[in-house]
């Protein structure tokens, strides 16, 4: 197997369970109806932020990589 397609598979496996605890997570605040869902209280800023989260995350995983 390619160097390139290891890579391409860890980072789908990684996106998955990323993803996947995020819905677990934001899913785990739903039980609660009177609450409301977990996603609903997130606003726009939030949403910003998470993403930037992501992004730093993949950064410092590359530079990770680039290191080993």
């Amino acid at each position: 197997m390619s160097h390139r397609t290891k890579s391409i598979l860890i980072g789908l496996a990684a996106g998955a369970l990323l993803g996947a605890t995020f819905a677990w997570v934001a899913g785990n605040g739903s039980d609660d109806e009177e609450r409301g869902s977990a996603i609903s209280a997130l606003g726009p800023v939030d949403y910003f932020q998470l993403g930037i989260s992501i992004l730093t995350l993949a950064r410092q995983f590359g530079s990770m990589l680039n290191r080993a």
